[in-house]
């Protein structure tokens, strides 16, 4: 009788273990291996099970960096405030020159 009930019992105690890992791979998280690898290692302590489980559902930030060649380069204007081309030697708005 034990082995009939037992196993339910298992089933729900292992996912509430993996739980952080499980929401992590649910969520496209890009660090699912390193969750994992707290929670199995970690998880048994509690904190160690919280801090696999805040940085499953945690909001991943990406950082968009655009290198400076695609960037358009442009002066700036200390008279008006305004920005022009980078080869321009005159302001298009006040027609004050650059030094």
């Amino acid at each position: 009788m034990f082995h009939v009930f037992g196993f339910p019992f298992f089933l729900v105690g292992f996912c509430l273990y993996f739980l952080p890992t499980i929401l992590a791979m649910v969520r496209g998280k890009t660090n699912v291996p390193a969750i994992f690898i707290v929670n199995l290692l970690l998880g048994w302590s509690v904190i160690g099970w919280i801090v696999a489980l805040v940085w499953a559902v945690s909001i991943e930030r990406v950082d968009h960096f655009r290198p400076a060649q695609t960037m358009p380069q442009r002066r700036f204007c200390t008279s008006c405030g305004k920005f022009a081309d980078a080869g321009s030697h005159f302001c298009a708005n006040c027609g004050v020159a650059f030094s």
